[in-house]
């Protein structure tokens, strides 16, 4: 303890640093889906099925948080509009990359003057596009980069078989990608001059090979693991554009946490809700001082590559890896529409504590047990804050889930039980935003007695164990509803997804859409015969439908509260 003190003494904050490095960047399995997620921009909505155009647009709009970022006058995120959030993990947005170590990854950050380029995959290709005009910081215009990516997309030829494989390799264990990257990149010019426009761009850009999935969790499950070898998942972020047009986003998780890159995505996806940059039938709107600067453009480089046998060899083995990781990931996606919040603001409840009770009763119901859950709380009040663990399995939420499988509970102690849990979740919630959590800082302490040689059995049996729930709430509006345009009811998005933390157990990403609509991304292991994520997301529905008939569903005349639940049988 006072190690830990003399840190906070000395450092701006005593945890972020070991956070990052320890829980991070010293983590040696793969990261592509035991770490990394993947976001969706919208559930049903895209503004235009012309995908180059739809590419075009968010490239332009990230550049602009970028450009906003770079000259210090990007609007400082805020709480109710009144408290302000440390911002620090947003100079980290653009132009990152983990690079591998055997030992420890390193975060790479590149200055602007660096990184005026983006690098564009398509059919297994990688290429080198310029997003700024030759001799100023001007970001090129939507109609600009259209032609230089419909270029790309034109391209028929696939890649050389090793070629079109070569990115699982950062989807494999961090020290076999350090090694491969040292001997057969680092190495040669050729490779080492590519690799580094790779890892030296803002960010990378995939376009779909394969047909646009029809299917929401097939699409969300594309974002976050690819075919199998098209996400280069060291980048801090990759723009995923389908060939109907669609777009999400596929993220490296050291660098910051899904808020800061959904925050982003919400900016960008203003220009959708506008159509500020598209005709009626979805193509761009080009302007004659655009058909002017088109005349100038600089086309895009392809990267060249030169593979040894030996190279080729370990991207064979690579591929074969994350195939089958790929293959083992469970997904479902729940979309509740029998109610909203409103049901829990009803009960007197906070939504998420609702939601966190829910799924309390659907593990229970799932598995037979309760196990120690994990939902994340940002700390971004304080500076340098990541997150705080909220630790949502408690001695009131079993106490509810126990009334609630015991037949001769009344209503009365089942809705009260179900109060007091989310009262006390609600508060350990604001403890932890405020600096009183537990986890950080017995992490912190773990870390002082480790390298002091200090033997703690509680402190290790604490960090060792896994989080067989691990759950986590990505705000679907984090703008003012000022900054949005049009009819909202339409751009209901279900946030996206992560893999489960522990091989036996469920990643959960919700999200509350306005009052009336919940979505659940569910993912498992398919090898873990005791978990399955379709089950799973049927014993949260049925969690849900439940606790509705603990609340009076039978509204006075000047109460407008929720509709009455009809279950099904």
């Amino acid at each position: 303890q006072w190690y830990l003190r003399l840190e906070w003494l000395v450092s701006p904050n005593y945890v972020s640093d070991w956070w990052l490095n320890y829980v991070y960047l010293r983590g040696r399995e793969a990261i592509a889906i035991n770490s990394n997620w993947a976001g969706v921009m919208y559930a049903k909505f895209c503004a235009t099925n012309n995908r180059c155009a739809h590419a075009s647009m968010a490239i332009h709009e990230f550049l602009v948080c970028r450009q906003q970022l770079y000259r210090d006058n990007f609007a400082p995120q805020m709480i109710a509009e009144v408290v302000p959030l440390c911002m620090d993990q947003y100079e980290r947005m653009f132009a990152t990359t983990r690079i591998p170590g055997v030992d420890q990854d390193e975060l790479q950050t590149c200055d602007l003057s660096e990184s005026r380029h983006i690098v564009v995959m398509h059919k297994g290709h990688f290429y080198r596009v310029q997003v700024y005009s030759a001799n100023t910081n001007r970001i090129l215009r939507p109609a600009e980069l259209y032609p230089v990516l419909q270029s790309i997309v034109n391209e028929e030829a696939f890649a050389d078989e090793h070629e079109l494989l070569m990115p699982a390799l950062t989807c494999i264990d961090r020290a076999s990608w350090a090694k491969v990257r040292e001997e057969e990149f680092l190495s040669n010019p050729v490779n080492r001059s590519s690799l580094e426009c790779i890892e030296r761009a803002a960010f990378l850009m995939v376009f779909e090979d394969d047909e646009a999935p029809s299917k929401l969790v097939d699409e969300v499950r594309n974002l976050l693991v690819g075919n199998g070898h098209n996400r280069w998942a060291d980048k801090s972020f990759t723009i995923v554009v389908q060939k109907d047009g669609r777009v999400g986003v596929h993220v490296e998780h050291s660098w910051a946490d899904a808020s800061t890159v959904g925050h982003l995505v919400e900016k960008v996806s203003i220009a959708d809700e506008d159509r500020r940059f598209y005709n009626e039938d979805g193509s761009l709107i080009i302007t004659d001082k655009d058909e002017k600067k088109l005349q100038k453009l600089q086309p895009a480089e392809k990267l060249k590559f030169q593979l040894s046998k030996a190279c080729c060899k370990e991207i064979e083995k690579a591929n074969g890896i994350y195939v089958d990781a790929r293959a083992d990931l469970d997904m479902h996606i729940l979309r509740f529409g029998e109610y909203g919040k409103g049901m829990a603001k009803k009960a007197k409840c906070s939504p998420d504590a609702w939601i966190q009770m829910a799924l309390q009763l659907a593990y229970f119901r799932n598995q037979g047990r309760f196990d120690q859950t994990y939902e994340s709380s940002t700390t971004r009040l304080f500076n340098l804050g990541r997150t705080e663990t909220i630790r949502s399995a408690s001695v009131e939420s079993a106490a509810f889930v126990k009334s609630m499988q015991d037949p001769n509970s009344s209503v009365k102690v089942r809705l009260d039980l179900l109060r007091k849990a989310c009262e006390a979740h609600q508060l350990y919630t604001y403890d932890c935003m405020t600096g009183k959590g537990v986890d950080r800082h017995l992490f912190a302490l773990y870390v002082v007695s480790a390298g002091k040689g200090i033997n703690s059995p509680f402190l290790k049996k604490a960090l060792s164990r896994k989080w067989k729930l691990s759950t986590s709430q990505v705000p679907t509006r984090q703008l003012s509803m000022k900054e949005h345009v049009g009819d909202q009811s339409q751009l209901e998005t279900s946030n996206g997804a992560f893999g489960p933390v522990a091989d036996d157990g469920y990643g959960v990403l919700y999200a509350i859409w306005q009052e009336d609509l919940f979505y659940f991304t569910v993912t498992a292991k398919k090898s873990c015969p005791k978990t399955d994520a379709e089950k799973f997301g049927q014993c949260i529905k049925q969690a849900l439908l439940d606790m509705a008939t603990l609340v009076d569903l039978t509204p006075s005349k000047n109460d407008k509260g929720p509709k009455k639940i009809q279950q099904k049988n």
